[in-house]
This record gives C-alpha cells, structure tokens and sequence, in this order.
C-alpha cells in the first residue's frame, strides 16, 4: 500500500479540478490531483468560456494566446439558428452572446466557444509544469475519514489495483454530477433530479458544403425529424447532436446504424461522410447540494451543482467556484488568514449557483413556447403536416418570429456572467434583464474593467498572491494603511502607478480623489473608500482583519 502526504487532494480530473491543481500549484500550495480515467476522454462536452472564466484564467497566468487558438473561430460560433435540418432554410435565428468588439467596454475577454479536451489539456500542461503539483491518472476515490487536521483518503490504482492512501489537510471534490465524494459524505441534493433524458451522439464530419454561409455554435432542431440540438464545436470535423431519448434508455440502444441515421436526419442529405465516435447518455437535472463543506472537504463544479445545459453557465460557475476557494485555502494555510475564512465559501458561491440554475430552468422552459407557436401537441411532438402548415401561415410565423426573439436571455446574460457579486450588494440589479449590466465599484462585486493607456487591463492590476488597494490620485490618507502581519498588500495610485485610457479612473469608479478600493486576491472588492477620511481608514482596515480572522497559534 502506497501512503502519500499532501495539502490539498483533488478528485476529478475535469476542467474544475485541473483549474483547482493550478490555482493552488501557483500559490504554493503542494496539491495532488487524483483522476480516475487513464486518458482524457474525447467527447466535446462544455463549450462555453464567458468573459468572467477567462478573466479568471488570464489572472492565474494561463497561455491565453493558446487558449484563444484552440477556441472555434468567432465568426462560426456567433450564431444560434433554429432549423427543420441543416439542409433547409431556418426558422430563425439568435447572437450568442456578446463576441464583439463591443463588449471589450466592459471586459477584455469576450466568450469563446471551446471543446473541453481541449481546454483542458491547456491546463493540464500548465499545471504539470507547477512544482507543487502532481497529476495522477488512473487513480479512483474510494472513501474518506477525518481526523482532527487530516482528511485520509483511500484511492485504487486502476492500472496496477494497489490502495493507495492520500493524507491531506483539504479535499476538493471536483468529481462531477456524480460525485462519489459527495454521496460518501451524505449532502443531499436539492431540486429535481431528471427533467429530461439524453443521448450525446458525437460524430466527426465536415459539414461547411451544407451549413454554407448559415454558420452557428448551436442549431436547435425543430420539426417531425431527429429533434434535439446540434453542437458545432468544429463545422469541418466535430460535431455533437444532443437527443431527447428514453429514460430507461442506454447507449447500447444506439447502436451506428441508429446513430447515423439520427445524424442524417439531423443534417438533412445523405451525401456526407460521417464518423460516430461515440455515444454517451446524461440526465438534465436542476439540482443544487445542501452543503458544500463538510469539514475539510470541500465541492466545486459539477460536484455541488446540476444545470440544465441552456445557457452555457453550468461549466463557468465550477471556474467561480474554485477561484473563490482556492486563494482562501492558500491564506490559511500561509498562516495570513485564519480558518474561519474558509466558511465564506458556501455562503458566497451557493447563492450563485442558486441564481444560474434558475435561469438555466428559466431558459430550458422558455424553449416551450417556440414548440406551441410551431404546433407541436401533448408529448413534445408534430406532424410533417401541421409544421408545414404552421410555417406556411403569415399569421403563424409571427407567433414563430416572436417566440424565437424571447430566446434572448437564453443567449445573453452578460449580468449574470460579469454582473454578480457575493454578499447581496447588487439585489436591486435583479430586477433588471439579465443582459442589461452596468459595471459598479461595490462591495462583493468584480472590479469593473477599464482600459488602461498601456493596452491591459486594470483587472491586470490585481495581485494574484494577496489584496490590492487602488487608490485615487492623492493617496495620501492611505499611507498609513497596513494589513494583518504577514497578508501580502499592494499599493497602486491611479495616475502614477496606472492610467486609465478613458482619463479619472477615481471618478468612474464613484470615488473621490481620496478614495480607495481594497480588491481580494480573485478580483471582488472586499470594501470601499469613497473618500479618504480617518473613519473611512479605520473601517477597511477593520474589515480586512475581520475578513482573515487572525490565525490561532499552531492552527490552519
């Protein structure tokens, strides 16, 4: 039996958990990450990063021109068109998101579309490279138990069936929608475990003769056909269709022959050489956990919450998670942070997983309303007839054309992606469409991009390893600002040690030229000075020390 130390123990081998090895490797924290398949599978799966998940990899130092090379070109991922077939004319169609040159006002990064091996082996590479990390395959979680200051965790070698067993202070369950962590711990699952079944057929071909000048990520399949939605992560190679199947279904019920002709339909000619390589079956759930901690182990990503896939927020809201935890569990473990900082995280990221997973339902419901105005009846289906007719119809199609445009906010929440913020302070922006965002300098919310006048970005003033204060052009009340012994604190005057391309950066922010943002290690504001007045000083200094609740003596 082979016995292994380490501080931090990561299960799931995903993007969430290759992210969480990454984050802590280059923070110093020593992190064994344990993935139970021996090699990535190659099922496309996720494809969406939004803006806030590639800030966050562009502060964690990730290769963004990689990143951005391996995404699908944007031209050919703009679009989301609802169709019979690939072959017919559409039945209309919506912008995925904001991937223009518009939306760099409040973000460097727009969306991109990626197939997930591929980010993922970006990361892996990345984090293999990091001293304190080791990337293990092939090796399965088993069980835990906790004692005192230790998790010990008992794994199998899939290669060779040898126990391994895994001594860590922490545990981050990054295992999925599964989780066998966090059905070992007992957390329950909240919301409705099967709204729908499906089968995720993944086929190789090129179909850009068909698709023509109609390109699109998503094709959303209507009609008497295949039904279900087309993924195009590559037009010319990989495709994916996603089809509503039977709950007591299985991938041996789609055999090739199935498969292709499931595809074909899809497609709408026979001409095309197609390549199925593989089938999968997943179940859409809403669910959220009723915990996220238990002691030292902690859930991130799939682990702790279930979306519907509409509205790509599923994959994104793992990346939140983690950059929330793992510059936490850093700080404690440095000795600048107390454990009681550790509670935080389910109090900030279970909010939000709660506000996505409604919106993802929102969106998965909404759908609905294109199936009635195009005719379909009880049991989500219709005749070639009635569909026809229904096209056909003036008086249909504006019913059609309406609810095609209530889509919207199926492809655009740029307010839930870039507009959250913890600690309640942006309640009143609830109220608001879920497109609609305004970029506001508060408490819990990401700092608001500004363009500086050297080409980054202020996002690029944050310090990855502590807490930054930003402060107006006349600093002088701030000199005296100190933080807890031992936390890292970086000191930039607007004006001298940046400048924004678009001028007052003090003003922009609601600022007097005296005031001040104290910016957390992953990009929210923990507080903020207007002016530079002694209570002002005293106050965020209070808040920083409540914030790292002093470290005990010999306790992390």
């Amino acid at each position: 039996m082979t016995d292994i130390e380490t501080t931090v123990l990561v299960v799931g081998g995903g993007p969430v958990g290759l992210l969480a090895a990454h984050l802590l490797g280059r923070r110093g924290v020593k992190t064994l990450l344990a993935e139970k398949h021996l090699s990535r599978l190659e099922a496309p799966k996720a494809h969406a990063l939004n803006p806030r998940s590639l800030e966050i990899c562009a502060a964690a130092g990730l290769p963004m021109a990689d990143i951005l090379g391996a995404a699908t070109p944007t031209d050919e991922g703009r679009w989301v068109r609802m169709v019979e077939t690939l072959a017919k004319p559409e039945i209309g169609s919506l912008a995925y998101e904001r991937q223009d040159d518009a939306v760099r006002e409040v973000t460097p990064w727009p969306l991109i579309n990626i197939e997930q091996p591929r980010f993922e082996a970006i990361v892996e590479r990345e984090a293999t490279d990091l001293r304190d990390v080791e990337i293990r395959r092939g090796l399965e979680w088993q069980s835990c138990v906790q004692i005192s200051d230790q998790v010990i965790s008992t794994l199998t070698d899939r290669s060779s069936g040898e126990t391994v067993k895994v001594r860590s202070r922490y545990l981050i369950a990054a295992d999925g929608a599964g989780s066998r962590v966090r059905d070992a711990l007992g957390i329950a699952m909240d919301g409705p475990e099967r709204l729908s079944s499906q089968m995720m057929i993944h086929f190789e071909a090129d179909l850009r003769p068909v698709v023509g000048d109609k390109p699109a990520i998503l094709y959303f399949l209507f009609g008497p056909g295949a039904g279900g939605v087309l993924i195009a992560y590559d037009i010319g190679r990989t495709w994916v269709l996603m089809h509503p199947c039977g709950a007591a279904e299985t991938p041996a019920d789609f055999d090739a022959a199935r498969c292709l002709g499931l595809v074909r339909a899809a497609i709408g000619v026979d001409t095309v050489d197609i390549a199925i390589k593989g089938v999968r079956s997943w179940v859409m759930s809403a669910q959220i956990a009723r915990r996220y901690r238990d002691g030292r182990v902690f859930l991130v990503g799939d682990a702790g919450h279930r979306f519907p896939p509409t509205g790509g927020l599923g994959l994104n809201t793992g990346v939140g998670d983690i950059d929330n935890l793992a510059w936490k569990i850093a700080a404690v473990e440095a000795g600048w942070a107390g454990p009681d900082l550790l509670e935080s995280y389910e109090s900030e990221r279970r909010v939000i997983a709660q506000t996505n997973m409604g919106q993802s339902l929102a969106n998965a419901l909404r759908i609905r309303m294109l199936f009635e105005a195009l005719g379909y009846g009880t049991g989500q289906t219709v005749d070639a007839d009635t569909f026809a007719a229904r096209l056909a119809d003036p008086a249909a199609r504006i019913q059609v054309d309406a609810a095609v445009t209530a889509q919207k906010d199926h492809f655009d929440s740029l307010r839930l992606q870039l507009g959250f913020a913890y600690g309640g302070t942006l309640k009143d922006d609830d109220l608001l469409p879920i497109s609609q965002f305004t970029p506001k300098a508060v408490a819990g919310a990401r700092l608001p991009h500004m363009a500086l006048a050297d080409g980054r970005s202020t996002l690029d003033l944050i310090a990855f390893e502590g807490f930054t204060l930003l402060t107006g052009p006349d600093p002088e009340a701030w000199r005296g600002f100190k933080a807890p012994p031992g936390a890292p604190l970086r000191r930039l005057v607007a004006g001298t040690d940046f400048v924004t391309s678009a001028g007052d950066w003090a003003g922009a922010m609601g600022l007097s030229r005296d005031g001040a943002l104290l910016v957390r290690p992953d990009g929210h504001i923990l507080d903020v000075a207007v002016t530079g007045a002694p209570a002002e000083l005293a106050r965020l200094s209070a808040r920083l020390k409540a914030t790292l609740a002093p470290a005990l003596e010999g306790v992390a």
